[in-house]
């Protein structure tokens, strides 16, 4: 089986990102794969439809995990709250374009024993919250609005629900483990996907523990505990975790588990493709890393 794997797409942000993201479909349908995996971020408001439509050609089984950006939503907006974004209106998108939505329910492959299992994840601070604790003495102000030195992260303004963090992280965990559990018993392994990153192996990328507000919230905004140790009590049965967000790429390990953040960025596009049972890995890059304008 022969496996596409991007992330991070973030259609009709910009022209040189909408650039890469047509070369790399243009080598998809030279050579198209079995299976497509869009791993979060596809795009805001009316381009995650666009994006669909984009790839809707390509004669192979398609499934995501919706991203971050892809909740965003404004005041009053007619799709309703980032949570009815996530639980409605980004499902009936995908059925009506030939998606799988991987949060809602694990895509089998019972001839190959194998499952994809997915999830946007999310962050509850678990990662850098007790070295905030410690080390910034307004760390609660700063986890509260999002707030960086210069700045905020734009979940703060366009995330919008009667949820919190550390609830929406719970729960989207819990049924990630239990869609995780049901595939396995069906079949011998599993592909995770997730958009934020899966463990912290792949995560910001860094020579050194974060250091530093800026650094610390980051980390605190990009994952959770819960997940990770979840994939450490099943990692012997799961063949590779695949995450974006970041916009870097990065490998590392997980036990006996091989773990990829995909990369890719507004202005350029990677993709993997991934062979299985064989585990072969290619990586393509589509656009110019070092041309954001």
């Amino acid at each position: 089986m022969r496996i596409a794997i991007t992330a991070d797409l973030h259609f009709g942000h910009n022209r040189l990102g909408d650039e890469a993201t047509h070369l790399l479909l243009q080598q998809l349908r030279q050579a198209p794969p079995d299976l497509l995996l869009l791993g979060g971020d596809i795009g805001t408001e009316d381009h995650f439809g666009d994006c669909l439509q984009l790839f809707r050609d390509l004669p192979c089984v398609r499934a995501l995990v919706p991203g971050n950006h892809d909740l965003w939503v404004a005041e009053h907006d007619r799709r309703g709250n980032s949570l009815a974004v996530y639980q409605q209106h980004l499902p009936d998108l995908c059925k009506s374009y030939g998606y799988h939505y991987l949060d809602q329910a694990p895509l089998l492959f019972p001839k190959d024993d194998l499952a994809v299992v997915g999830s946007i994840n999310w962050y509850d601070y678990s990662w850098s919250l007790e070295r905030m604790k410690a080390e910034i003495p307004d760390w609660q102000w700063h986890l509260d609005h999002k707030a960086f030195t210069r700045g905020r992260h734009n979940d703060g303004r366009f995330v919008l629900w009667n949820l919190d963090d550390v609830r929406f992280t719970a729960r989207v965990v819990a049924e990630f483990e239990r869609q995780l559990t049901d595939a396995l018993g069906q079949v011998g392994t599993c592909i995770v996907m997730t958009h934020h990153p899966a463990f912290h192996g792949i995560g910001f990328p860094r020579a050194a523990p974060a250091q530093g507000l800026d650094e610390l919230l980051w980390e605190a905004l990009s994952g959770n505990r819960g997940l990770e140790t979840v994939l450490e009590k099943y990692a012997e049965h799961i063949a590779l975790i695949l995450s974006g967000h970041t916009h870097r790429a990065a490998e590392a390990m997980l036990g006996p588990a091989r773990g990829l953040n995909i990369g890719g960025d507004y202005h350029f596009k990677r993709l993997l493709m991934f062979d299985w049972p064989a585990g072969a890995i290619e990586a393509f890059t589509f656009g110019d890393p070092n041309r954001r304008r």
